[in-house]
C-alpha cells in the first residue's frame, strides 16, 4: 500500500457511526460530507483498537458477471457488460464472520473482486461522466450459492443474507487509469492461493460498466459496483479462513462459520 494513500473507513464509537481516514496505523476521525468536503477533527485512535465495519452502511450492490477476458484476447464489438443487482442484507466488513447457510444443498463460493464506489447521482451517464463520479475503490467478496447459479437464478444465489463482504476501507485517491494499467486480484483459502487475476484484463473499464448500469438503474452516492472475479469461483466450507486482496487497495479477511440451528 503506498504510504500516502487516502483510505476512508467506518467504525462505531459507542452507538454512533464514525468515519475516519486510516494513516500511520491510526484511525483519524473525520467530519463533514463524506462524498464532498470532509476534514479531520483532531481525534484519532490506534487502528489496532478500532473494529472496522463495511465502509458504508445501507448502500446497494451491483455485481458484474464474467468481468475478465483471457490474456491475449479482445472483446467482441457487440459485447455489453453483464451485471445484476445483488439485494443482500447484512454485509460484513474485514475480520467479520460469514455464515454458511444450513439451507444450502450445494457449495458456497468465494469470489475476490475489486469494487468501485459511486460518489454522486448518475442517470444515463456517459463513460466520461461516470469516471468523474467515481468516489473510490474497495476489496469485495461476492459470496455465492452455486446451486442457484446452476439453474440460472444468480440473483438468488448472490443475495442470501450476509453474502457480501467488503472493506476494510475505500481508497479514494486511486485513478481508473491506474486500475486499467493492472492491479493484482488474489484470493486465498486457509493460506492457499486459489484465485489470481489482474485488472488489466477487465473486459470493460469501470466507467464503461457504471455508464451501462446508469442507463437502466439510477445510481446514488455510495452505491457499490463489484467488477467481477478472476475465474474460477472457489468452494468454501465452514471453518475456512478466506482472504481477498487487491493490490494498492487492501486486504479483506473473513472466517466462514456454520449456521447455528436449533436442535
Amino acid at each position: 500500500m503506498p504510504a500516502k494513500a487516502t483510505l476512508l473507513a467506518r467504525t462505531l464509537i459507542g452507538d454512533s457511526e464514525c468515519f475516519g481516514e486510516v494513516d500511520d496505523d491510526r484511525f483519524h476521525v473525520v467530519a463533514g460530507d463524506i462524498f464532498g468536503a470532509r476534514r479531520r477533527t483532531g481525534q484519532s485512535l490506534p487502528l489496532k483498537d478500532v473494529t472496522l465495519g463495511p465502509p458504508l452502511a445501507g448502500v446497494r450492490f451491483v455485481n458484474v458477471m464474467g468481468g475478465f477476458i483471457k490474456p491475449g484476447r479482445t472483446r467482441r464489438p457487440d459485447r455489453r457488460p453483464r451485471w445484476l443487482p445483488k439485494q443482500v442484507n447484512f454485509p460484513s466488513g474485514d475480520g467479520a464472520p460469514v455464515v454458511y447457510p444450513s439451507i444450502l444443498t450445494g457449495a458456497m463460493q468465494m469470489e475476490s473482486e475489486l469494487a468501485v464506489v459511486v460518489g454522486r447521482t448518475l442517470s444515463k451517464a456517459s463513460p466520461d461522466e461516470a469516471r468523474e463520479a467515481i468516489f473510490g475503490w474497495s476489496v469485495y467478496n461476492d459470496w455465492t450459492a452455486a446451486e442457484y447459479g446452476e439453474n440460472g437464478y444468480w440473483a438468488t444465489g448472490k443475495s442470501i443474507d450476509g453474502f457480501a463482504s467488503w472493506g476494510p476501507w475505500i481508497r479514494t485517491d486511486l485513478t481508473e487509469e491506474r486500475v486499467m494499467e493492472g492491479l493484482a486480484v488474489t484470493g486465498t483459502v486457509n493460506g492457499e492461493r486459489v484465485q489470481e487475476g489482474n485488472t488489466q484484463y477487465l473486459i470493460f473499464t469501470p466507467s464503461e460498466t457504471i455508464s451501462d448500469v446508469s442507463h437502466r438503474i439510477t445510481l446514488f452516492p455510495g452505491d457499490v459496483v463489484a467488477l467481477g472475479t478472476p475465474p474460477p469461483a472457489v468452494d468454501v466450507q465452514a471453518g475456512d479462513h478466506v482472504v481477498c486482496e487487491v493490490e494498492e487497495v487492501g486486504v479483506l479477511r473473513n472466517d466462514v462459520i456454520a449456521e447455528e440451528t436449533s436442535s
